[in-house]
């Protein structure tokens, strides 16, 4: 099934439970019908939790002042007294330039596969990343640029049918290679058609091929391609972003989470790790020289590795769209059940997409908004069969299963 149109409230009565190691003892909860229980079986969230309808990003700013030098006097919507910042609503982190925000973000279809395309341009730029299942056990990323200019984003790939609902969400411009005629149908009949643009017919700028090792990768600029679409007279004013809530301290919680484990198929699975020395979590993959072995995932612009304050993994379903080629339809509409990481720790979430053309945020399985750390995030998009484990080493093992 395809987006369109209103949404509608979607709950899994069927959902399945995540098993859930701690200290030993194995806890037997009902998730779906109360009384019921179901052998070694807990389930990370309340099915039935309301929605709650995002109005503001909601940033604590009094906690934020040290970390971020705000100085003492906090006004309305994030600014401060005689500075010209703001606070970035995909972030809640202050933004210096406030021009930046008034600006729609830039979504770019950023391979992961092949492997010799790594280390891929400009990640550690992007304000929020998504990854997603492709096919043949293969994923792929989508970041979302905002607050940051990235001389350089690539490789560049295809779309995907997700793709149409994370620019209508964040009301993005669009940059991809190109996609499958289904796909490409999709978009371009689409009401945000203006703001998607593939190489052919394109062209260099804003896409451009660069040849570094022999590899003609497929890259863009951030800049040159906002002023490509201010010459197709596109409005670039941005949406209303709002809606994802943070708070610098993090919420109490029984479930460490200092190391996330995922496998999307034996040959593509990532780990990450949390550093406590900066409060971030680093991204290593794997190097298809062993079977477990895995390696640090760099920006190439920075050199750095990559991380994120915010590591997210939302279940949703995968349908299959079509067999040859193989095609997911990714439903990221409605809401479900998620497991978010920050500060060392896990909780067990529900994400919300309640419209088309709205945030998607996550609460607490009581229906109270779930508070981000001011930072970038990581969603990891794994379908609903997808197995959820914590060891006894307290180290979490995802397996993504479709649908």
């Amino acid at each position: 099934m395809i987006e369109s149109g209103p949404m509608a409230y979607r709950c899994k009565k069927q959902s399945k439970r995540y098993l859930v190691v701690l200290s030993g003892i194995i806890a037997w909860v009902a998730a779906c019908t109360p009384g019921a229980s179901q052998p070694a079986q807990v389930p990370l969230a309340v099915l039935e939790s309301p929605i709650v309808e995002p109005t503001s990003s909601t940033v604590d700013l009094e906690q934020l002042a040290p970390e971020l030098n705000l100085g003492e006097t906090e006004l309305a919507d994030g600014q401060t007294e005689g500075s010209t910042g703001a606070i970035n609503p995909l972030t809640g982190l202050i933004v210096q330039d406030r021009e930046r925000l008034g600006r729609r973000p830039i979504l770019v279809k950023v391979t992961l596969y092949p492997r010799n395309n790594r280390p891929q341009w400009g990640l550690s730029f992007a304000d929020i990343v998504y990854e997603h299942y492709t096919e043949g056990g293969l994923s792929r990323f989508a970041a979302l640029f905002y607050s940051k200019e990235a001389e350089v984003v690539g490789p560049i790939r295809s779309a995907r049918l997700v793709d149409i609902q994370l620019v209508r969400m964040y009301g993005a411009l669009f940059a991809y290679g190109s996609a499958d005629s289904r796909v490409l149908e999709q978009i371009d009949n689409a009401e945000f058609a203006e703001r998607a643009v593939r190489e052919f017919p394109a062209g260099c700028p804003p896409l451009c091929r660069m040849d570094p090792t022999g590899q003609n990768h497929l890259v863009t600029d951030t800049q040159a391609l906002q002023a490509f679409y201010e010459n197709q007279g596109v409005d670039l004013t941005a949406p209303d972003l709002r809606g994802m809530t943070f708070e610098a301290l993090p919420p109490e919680s029984t479930l460490t989470g200092q190391r996330i484990w995922t496998s999307y198929s034996t040959d593509n699975f990532h780990e990450w790790l949390y550093d406590a020395g900066v409060g971030l979590y680093h991204r290593s993959q794997e190097s298809g020289a062993g079977s477990v072995e895995l390696i640090p995932l760099t920006d190439r612009t920075t050199g750095q590795l990559l991380e994120s304050a915010n590591i997210v993994y939302l279940e949703v379903p995968h349908p299959l769209y079509a067999r040859t080629p193989e095609i997911v339809d990714i439903q990221l509409y409605g809401e479900g059940d998620g497991l978010a990481f920050r500060d060392g720790q896990a909780y067990a979430v529900r994400w919300i997409r309640p419209f088309p053309e709205g945030v998607l945020y996550l609460t607490f399985p009581d229906g109270s908004p779930y508070p981000f750390k001011p930072g970038t995030t990581w969603f990891e998009l794994i379908g609903i069969s997808s197995q959820i484990e914590q060891g006894e080493d307290e180290a979490w093992k995802i397996t993504f299963e479709a649908p």
